[in-house]
């Protein structure tokens, strides 16, 4: 007797495999191999007895144990650079896993797989900064140099992305910094053959087209966005179409389909041109890279191709379970990456979802399928919601394939001819201006992209089931009426649940508490302040700047769509460093911002007293260290005192204007500098408890031990973002609560001076 699978025997065993992966992170492996040996045991003896559901049961049991063991980290190799004692500088030899990426000016990222480590063999995976022009490098080339090893780390802010813990989940615990001129190269073996056609590419694109309409084709071709001008690519961002510029299903298919009809209409034969156009698939995918969505297209066009051989009907949701069974099998943490995600979940919409006949219809059909698809995910990973996206891709897309069409046959034209290639570049040019006036246009629109709060688990949960009932409700209409009524029933249900949990953040009433949060921003300040009546200022939005990562849009601006922020009562920076003011102009970009902060004098917002303690008449811009702001934050019992980057001298200045310094909390000034916090200023300031916004590896040696000592001294309890990651205060004006963000770490403080806290 044989297993009744469903009609899609593969979607179970992948949905199985992948919540394993996802449960890896609370499950032990001891515990996961129990589960898959009284699985095996208990489903065997099932299947003998007959009884085919538990034994299936059983089965999707033993499935989702092996992908929790597949997917948990073991121990590191007992020679990884991982068990090295980090900081330390030494001399590294490995070879390049992957192609350089110059990701700024002067700045490439490089990955090595590590050979030696001064004189010791060692192995793993190492994330390497080169600093400087770096010189022609390649994959699989032998380097050696002088290298800063440290651990890895990222920020760590509430519902903010942790670029260390993601690079300790990948296996690479340790990161490297180098100069170029300490890096050598010890052998030249050439680029790869998928590297130098790679290369040709875009070389054939930049010879002929102007630079911006190079870097979309390169875009559109190859998935490389690098030299995208930052107006051009958040214009596709903004207008919903993005994913034209990442390589996915849909070069894919315009490569298999072009490829096989072709060869069909050369009357070349069927079998013929599906085997062709799998070599063509499988060669595009060494040339672009393996990504997810690279991968789930080709494993999906292999299978449909490979039906044409074998004179088969293929199965669309069989070949996307079996794509994602793959690719999780061998690279399970894909699971959270997000273009895994968003290109599993789009093709899903797109094959479950009834769409319309017709072609317009059906195009709109099938975006809007994908954007309900994808918008859980989309709100989880970037808090972002088009809605201009569903119209705009019936213009985008139709572009986009006949300029990726034309594009793939300029390149390999230019591979023969120059001219040749240069004639279809040119001819495609008035298309890439098309698409990026359409992109253009659809970006200006009000409201194309509006950005939310992230939702939380058990929205995302009611959402998909309201949409898997809404597809039921659809099926059985005609069939089984009953049940579509109670399917629609439930899923309106759902949906107006999710929408209900979804929008809380946004409709909550405020609770009559102050919420000062330091950001883990590196070497920086960022500042929100959340008062007690809903209105939130910031002060300053941490680094930005064509050399830095920007905070403002990385950190800052989730932070505080995920709180139901979306306008700023007030925004200010204390003076222009650009570890100070460099993330703001990512705030102006994407808040209202009201002028709270604006003035000398003092505010109020809902019972809390903002009073700035210096002021310049300076022109904004031009504040230094010594002009800086200074703010005093009072709630009933409980002060703050905001001092940016003040030095010793503007310290006497407030002292001799006897200005209110007493607190409960201090910000240290200039990230703990040795020329701040003086000894007379601290006896002024008297604080409970102190916090240093400071990177961590900074240069400077902040804070300085002097500092610290000198905060010990007065009894001070002392919090650092460099260690504690975001650092939360809330107070109802008498209770105190901080939060370390990076342990969890909670701590409470009674200020009242009559108990009762």
């Amino acid at each position: 007797m044989t297993l009744s699978w469903p009609r899609v025997p593969l979607a179970p065993l992948a949905v199985a495999f992948a919540v394993g992966v996802a449960a890896s992170g609370w499950v032990r492996v001891s515990v996961a191999a129990v589960v898959l040996a009284v699985a095996l045991a208990w489903g065997a003896s099932l299947l003998v007895l007959g009884r085919l559901a538990p034994a299936t049961a059983c089965l999707l049991a033993g499935l989702a144990a092996v992908g929790a063991i597949r997917a948990s980290p073991w121990p590191l190799a007992s020679d990884h650079i991982g068990r090295l004692d980090v900081p330390a500088v030494a001399r590294v030899t490995g070879r390049l896993a992957t192609e350089p990426v110059v990701f700024a000016a002067e700045r490439t990222r490089v990955l090595l797989d590590v050979e030696r480590v001064g004189d010791e063999p060692r192995s793993g995976r190492l994330p390497v900064t080169l600093y400087g022009v770096a010189p022609p490098l390649t994959e699989g080339q032998q380097v050696a140099g002088e290298m800063r090893l440290h651990a890895a780390t990222g920020f760590r802010n509430p519902g903010g992305f942790d670029y260390g813990e993601f690079l300790r989940r990948e296996g690479m615990p340790v990161v490297a910094s180098a100069r170029v001129d300490r890096l050598i190269a010890l052998d030249d073996p050439g680029p790869r053959w998928n590297v130098r056609v790679r290369r040709a590419a875009r070389e054939a694109i930049a010879r002929t087209l102007p630079p911006t309409s190079a870097a979309l084709l390169s875009g559109l071709l190859l998935g490389d966005r690098g030299d995208l001008p930052p107006e051009v690519d958040d214009g596709f961002r903004r207008a919903g179409v993005y994913h034209v510029l990442a390589v996915s299903g849909f070069n894919v298919a315009l490569i298999a389909g072009a490829v096989f009809s072709v060869l069909t209409l050369a009357r070349c034969g069927r079998r013929v041109a599906a085997v062709a156009a799998i070599a063509a698939v499988l060669g595009f995918a060494f040339v672009v890279g393996p990504e997810p969505s690279v991968l789930r297209a080709v494993v999906m066009g292999v299978l449909v191709l490979g039906a044409v051989l074998l004179e088969r009907d293929a199965s669309v949701l069989n070949g996307l379970a079996l794509a994602a069974l793959l690719i999780l099998a061998v690279r399970p943490n894909d699971l959270a990456d997000p273009g895994f995600q968003l290109s599993f979940a789009a093709t899903a919409g797109i094959v479950l979802a009834p769409l319309p006949r017709g072609l317009v219809w059906g195009s709109l059909g099938v975006s809007i399928a994908a954007q309900l698809a994808v918008l859980p995910i989309a709100l989880w990973h970037f808090n972002q919601l088009s809605t201009i996206g569903p119209i705009a891709n019936l213009g985008v897309v139709p572009l986009a394939g006949l300029a990726t069409i034309l594009g793939l046959l300029a390149v390999t034209v230019a591979f023969f001819t120059d001219a040749g290639g240069a004639v279809f570049l040119d001819a495609l040019w008035p298309l890439l201006l098309a698409m990026r006036a359409l992109v253009t246009l659809a970006a200006r629109v009000p409201g194309a992209l509006v950005h939310l709060p992230a939702p939380h688990w058990t929205a995302i949960t009611a959402y998909g089931l309201g949409l898997v009932l809404a597809l039921g409700w659809w099926r059985w209409r005609e069939t089984r009426p009953e049940w579509s009524r109670w399917a629609g029933a439930l899923a309106l249900g759902h949906l107006v649940v999710a929408v209900t949990i979804g929008a809380w953040p946004l409709v909550r009433p405020p609770d009559g508490r102050l919420r000062l949060t330091v950001l883990d921003v590196g070497q920086g300040d960022a500042i929100v302040i959340q008062a007690p009546d809903g209105r939130t200022v910031v002060v300053d939005a941490g680094p930005g700047g064509g050399m830095r990562l920007d905070t403002g849009a990385r950190v800052l601006a989730p932070f505080l769509w995920n709180h139901g922020v979306l306008r700023l009562a007030g925004l200010v920076t204390t003076h222009d460093d650009q570890d100070h003011a460099g993330g703001s102009a990512a705030l102006r970009r994407e808040f209202t911002i009201g002028d709270q902060l604006a003035g000398p004098e003092r505010i109020w917002m809902g019972g809390v007293s903002v009073l700035p303690l210096t002021a310049t008449d300076k022109p904004a811009g031009s504040r230094r260290n010594d002009d800086a702001l200074v703010f005093r934050v009072d709630y009933g019992a409980v002060s703050f005192l905001l001092t940016s980057d003040i030095g010793a001298e503007v310290e006497s200045r407030l002292i001799r204007a006897q200005a209110p310094l007493a607190v409960t909390v201090l910000k240290v000034a200039h990230h703990g500098a040795r020329t701040s916090s003086t000894p007379p200023f601290l006896e002024k300031v008297k604080p409970a408890l102190a916090v240093i916004s400071v990177g961590r590896r900074n240069p400077y040696g902040h804070p300085s031990p002097d500092t610290l000592a000198r905060l010990a001294a007065t009894g001070a309890r002392i919090y650092r973002t460099d260690r504690d990651g975001a650092v939360i205060f809330e107070t109802d004006g008498f209770a105190l609560t901080v939060i370390r963000w990076a342990t969890r770490e909670v701590e409470h403080f009674c200020l009242n001076p009559d108990g009762g806290c």
